[in-house]
């Protein structure tokens, strides 16, 4: 039995005022004594016990009228062993992301899910309609469907890499329910592992929004540890034929250190040992030109998913980079570039980057190569500079020099190796970046602490792109030619900024990845292959390798991985989960039997405040008689103790209230 408006149970408060009053009424009158009235007392006797039978059986009837009336008001009702609700339309939030393939007590969490889900469309009445979201994978269709094809979505869904953002699933629910529901009782069920990162902010009920049931899962969680992130090269594309270095975060609860294996086409590689929060640096031995594919992962745990993270490397051939005008310092950081195998040096007519102090020798490059342009030493130089720029078509102009004080570079972003090895330096003469007018497409590389532009970076019209960089790179205008941050700023110049076309080489489940030009095929890690149209392909929930065809000719590939977040082991206790859905209709179940008691939320059985209205009717209409009958029989003898009055020396004896001794 259950109450639709418990609150207004509270009016059975109200039985303590008859209760009260007949308490306070109860009064013993004086005694007297008279010897020869003492044949009366039996009369009286059997008086008083009818009058005290009469008054306790409507002092019960009053208190069952303040009962029943507060029990009508609460609306209650009997539940009819799950199977008599109204027709209802219910969206199952059914959690599949990554977290959920965590292993408890030898059973998967989504196993567990799927089967309170099951035990909820079983109970399914043919009126009903169901909508089954996976919240691991968002970018799923949800259909209406009835009992039958809300099992089946149920049983097919498994573990997807992605994350669950269950604020967004639950607004999902509420504008399913609100286009859909069709005067059916709208209801939602939350099946979830409740992990912290998938509710981070509250999700405000608003007006209407329908009754929640939630699932309540164990609240504990194994030790776990995952690979959070895989860097090859620190960031920078390797080169062909050049050993470089694999950065690997490992994340997780786990206190000791785990084993990790760098694989690189099938074959491990590599092998270290790390702790959670740490980052351990493995060899990436040193590769042809193409695409390197491969994963890094720790020792199995609890969650298998987060223990192997994929990764593409471009293994690129070092580019051919030419000068255009003898620069000291410059030459020195190439010369060291060229021995370690991350450049060559040839002629401006056939390179790949063009470096152009004052962007002398800019109109001989070809076009589609990158040019760097560096800016002049003298000002003299300025307007020439400023017009080899306009005939290129950069949109960015040289302002007249000014000293600039010993500038510093912005270095807030840490975790970048360049902008921290910046840090130190100097600017002590500088040109203002200027833009002129729009400049579409355009990126501020560097710039310096006070927000103003360094280096940026462009397209330009007749193919390739431009750098330009507002200072010399001599001793008298910076100090970066003689700071350890010149050879990866030129391997920064000559490198990852002046590449054509940065690859995306990894994707999140559900990103849209751009496809190159002539795609028509994307090989899954399971080895099937998918036709494809358009610029664009949406990432799966199944984590690997993904490899991009044109015809049977591979011309890329990208790894989809899980979010980091998703090896958070913190979880939503249930009063926790109540503060994150403020103002919701919320009941929360945490085991098979109550969460089928508390679903179906609308119309568990059948409201039985009608037959107790009948009932408080029929216990006002005894009321009445009792009272009633009871003043008739008082007014009855009342004349005749009026006319025999019994007289004694004492007085008037059988006064209201004494008592006949």
């Amino acid at each position: 039995m259950g109450f639709l408006s418990p609150l207004l149970l509270a009016l059975a408060a109200a039985v303590a005022i008859p209760l009260v009053l007949h308490l306070f009424q109860r009064h013993q009158g004086p005694r007297m004594i008279f010897p020869a009235l003492r044949y009366l007392r039996r009369a009286e006797k059997e008086s008083a016990r009818r009058i005290r039978l009469r008054q306790i059986l409507l002092l019960a009837l009053r208190l069952a009228v303040l009962l029943l009336l507060a029990l009508a008001a609460a609306r209650p009702y009997v539940r009819a062993g799950g199977a008599g609700h109204e027709p209802t339309a219910a969206v199952i939030v059914l959690d599949n992301s990554l977290s959920t393939g965590l292993v408890v007590n030898d059973r998967r969490v989504l196993d567990e899910l799927k089967r309170r889900g099951l035990e909820l469309v079983a109970q399914a009445a043919p009126d009903d309609r169901f909508w089954v979201i996976r919240a691991g994978a968002p970018w799923d269709p949800a259909v209406p469907g009835d009992g039958a094809q809300a099992a089946e979505r149920i049983r097919t869904t498994e573990v997807s890499a992605g994350a669950a953002d269950l604020g967004a699933a639950l607004d999902r629910a509420r504008s399913l329910l609100a286009a859909g529901a069709e005067r059916r009782a709208p209801e939602i069920d939350l099946l979830s592992d409740l992990q912290g990162s998938g509710l981070p902010a509250p999700v405000p009920a608003g007006r209407g929004a329908p009754p929640l049931v939630a699932w309540l899962p164990h609240p504990t969680m194994p030790p776990n540890a995952g690979v959070a992130d895989v860097e090859v090269g620190g960031g920078l594309a390797p080169r062909a034929g050049v050993r470089s270095v694999v950065d690997v975060l490992i994340s997780g609860s786990r206190r000791d250190s785990v084993g990790i294996r760098l694989t690189l086409d099938g074959r491990t590689s590599a092998a270290a040992h790390g702790a959670p929060g740490s980052t351990t640096v493995l060899p990436f031995p040193a590769r042809a030109a193409g695409i390197a594919t491969g994963f890094v992962e720790v020792d199995p745990d609890a969650l298998r998913g987060d223990d192997r993270r994929y990764f593409v490397a471009d293994v690129q051939p070092p580019p051919l980079v030419a000068l255009t005008q003898p620069m000291p310092f410059a030459e020195a950081a190439l010369a060291v570039l060229t021995d370690a195998g991350r450049i060559r040096r040839g002629e401006a007519t056939g390179a790949d980057v063009v470096i152009a102090p004052g962007a002398a020798g800019v109109a001989g490059s070809p076009p589609g190569r990158t040019v760097v342009i560096v800016a002049p030493e003298s000002p003299l130089q300025l307007a020439g500079v400023n017009q080899r720029l306009a005939l290129m078509g950069a949109p960015w102009r040289l302002g007249e020099p000014q000293g600039a004080g010993e500038a510093r570079f912005d270095a807030r972003d840490t975790a970048d190796d360049l902008v921290r090895a910046l840090a130190g330096a100097r600017v002590r003469q500088l040109y203002p970046l200027q833009r002129q007018g729009a400049a579409a497409g355009d990126t501020v590389l560097l710039r310096l602490s006070d927000g103003s532009p360094w280096a940026v970076r462009g397209s330009l019209p007749s193919g390739g792109h431009y750098l330009l960089l507002a200072s010399p790179l001599s001793a008298e205008a910076t100090t970066l030619p003689t700071s350890s941050a010149m050879v990866p700023l030129l391997d920064r110049l000559t490198g990852a900024w002046a590449s054509s076309a940065p690859t995306r080489t990894e994707a999140l489940p559900g990103q849209l990845v751009p496809l190159p030009p002539g795609a028509d095929g994307v090989g899954r890690p399971d080895g099937g292959r998918e036709q494809v149209t358009g610029a664009g392909y949406r990432a799966p929930g199944v984590a690997g390798i993904y490899r991009i065809t044109a015809g049977q000719r591979p011309i890329g590939a990208f790894a989809v991985n899980p979010p980091a977040a998703e090896s958070d082991p913190v979880r939503l206790s249930g009063r926790r989960l109540a503060a994150q859905l403020p103002d919701w209709a919320l009941e929360t179940a945490n085991s098979p039997r109550e969460w089928a008691r508390d679903v179906f939320r609308h119309r568990l059985g059948h409201e039985i405040w009608r037959p107790l209205l009948l009932l408080l009717l029929v216990v006002l209409l005894v009321e009445a008689l009792a009272a009633s009958a009871g003043r008739g029989r008082g007014r009855g003898r009342a004349p005749a103790a009026r006319a025999a009055p019994l007289r004694t020396a004492g007085g008037v004896a059988g006064a209201a209230g004494s008592t006949v001794a």
